[in-house]
């Protein structure tokens, strides 16, 4: 019989905390909303595997091994069952080396991070008791979700065209604005995961915020009485909250809200027209790929790491530079100390007819749409940076386009192939 448990732990980090996710510095000034850690406990009788969702906007691989090895010591939990995935928030931290650009400094907070994923992984398990599981899947009333590369009038490809947007042609794909829900059912009440696929990038600034999937968490726990709910996020590599074709888009907090009650409200239609699933087997697995990182533009390392030393002290005089002109000289700074492979962690969890697949950085949507492609008739949920912050993981063709995300990606084009490839092999299993 499969048994399923949830529990929350609040991670806000303290004022000065240095924020991630821009090409800026930034110290937390205050909350507007709390960040948490929240985990899901499944277990057949004889294994039991984690699925905990991390408030922050990445956790690097070898973090996510430290953290996961921390619980398995607290908990006896395999390693190898443990998942953690960053909802990559850009009004959060991340988890990185403390020496890095961007990185939290605070080495107190860090060792107390470490021991809250072992409380709220401890209290999951607690929390067990006998479910069933049910899915659904349905779109948005609205569209929350754009592709933000866009083909432009002169045959190339841009991210964020904001000083270009009467030059759009169209989106380099369509976006995915289905919400995916698992119900667990159970008699001391329901745990819903839900799963929605963009970039959580639509609150800035300086006060830590767990943006619209916190939002959603909040109104399903509200609407819903008894249920608790832990939210994931898709694959997102291309997509964001922002439409550069309407004539304004939609940005802020209470944008996000908006997006949370939307999303939620389309879980809430969904509740009680779900389909029962098979539960009847559990694993988890996961592989490592092993990716040769790119070299080309090494010959403009000095350029490119005076331009960079001047834009971070304010001292550049030259053309206006765009996101992809940081992302991609900075990946060529980092050429210095990168190694010839790039690692990039794959993961899997089965539970009977429902997948859950992770990959270690930022998929792009097609990553998702492969897996549903390849098990019609499974449930298919896919998660942005699980296990591992890597880095954008762009498609084959996204490598020739260019555009920020490929620009700054450190990996070889083989990438999509491989890291596929792996994960459909894993939900075969």
């Amino acid at each position: 019989m499969l048994k399923a448990g949830f529990s929350r732990v609040d991670i806000t980090p303290p004022l000065g905390t240095r924020l991630e996710g821009y090409f800026e510095i930034r110290h937390m000034k205050g909350i507007l909303d709390p960040l948490y850690l929240n985990a899901l406990a499944l277990s057949d009788g004889e294994k039991t595997v984690l699925l905990i969702t991390a408030d922050v906007l990445q956790i690097r691989k070898n973090y996510a091994d430290e953290i996961k090895a921390f619980i398995s010591e607290k908990t006896g939990v395999d390693k190898n069952n443990i998942e953690l995935t960053a909802l990559h928030q850009h009004t959060s931290f991340g988890v990185r080396d403390l020496d890095s650009y961007n990185a939290v400094k605070d080495k107190n907070f860090m060792e107390t991070l470490y021991r809250k994923f072992a409380d709220v992984s401890a209290m999951a398990i607690e929390d067990m008791a006998e479910t069933t599981a049910e899915t659904a899947e349905k779109e948005t009333s609205e569209q929350l979700s754009f592709i933000r590369r866009y083909v432009m009038n002169d045959g190339t490809v841009m991210t964020y065209p904001e000083s270009r947007r009467s030059e759009i042609v169209r989106p380099c794909r369509e976006s995915d604005n289905t919400v995916r829900l698992v119900r667990f059912k159970r008699e001391k009440g329901d745990i819903a995961l839900v799963n929605f696929s963009t970039h959580p990038d639509v609150i800035h600034g300086e006060y830590v915020s767990a943006d619209w999937p916190g939002f959603v968490r909040a109104f399903v726990e509200k609407d819903i009485e008894g249920t608790r709910c832990i939210c994931t996020v898709g694959a997102q590599g291309d997509s964001n909250h922002m439409e550069f074709m309407a004539k304004e888009y939609k940005d802020g907090y209470e944008h996000s809200k908006r997006m949370g009650r939307v999303i939620a409200d389309t879980v809430i239609s969904m509740w009680n027209n779900t389909e029962k699933r098979d539960t009847s087997t559990l694993s988890a697995h996961a592989e490592t790929m092993f990716i040769r990182t790119r070299t080309d533009g090494e010959e403009q390392y000095e350029e490119m790491k005076k331009l960079l030393a001047d834009y971070n002290a304010g001292t550049y005089t030259g053309r206006k530079l765009n996101i992809t002109d940081l992302g991609s000289a900075t990946r060529i700074v980092n050429l210095k100390t990168a190694t010839l492979y790039q690692q990039i962690p794959v993961t899997v969890i089965n539970l009977g007819e429902i997948g859950i697949a992770g990959y270690g950085g930022e998929p792009f949507t097609k990553y998702a749409d492969a897996l549903r492609k390849a098990f019609p008739e499974r449930f298919i949920i896919t998660c942005c940076c699980m296990n591992g912050g890597e880095g954008y993981l762009p498609t084959k063709e996204a490598f020739h386009e260019i555009g920020y995300e490929a620009g700054s990606s450190p990996f070889s084009e083989n990438l999509e192939e491989k890291c596929v490839n792996a994960a459909i092999e894993m939900l075969n299993r």
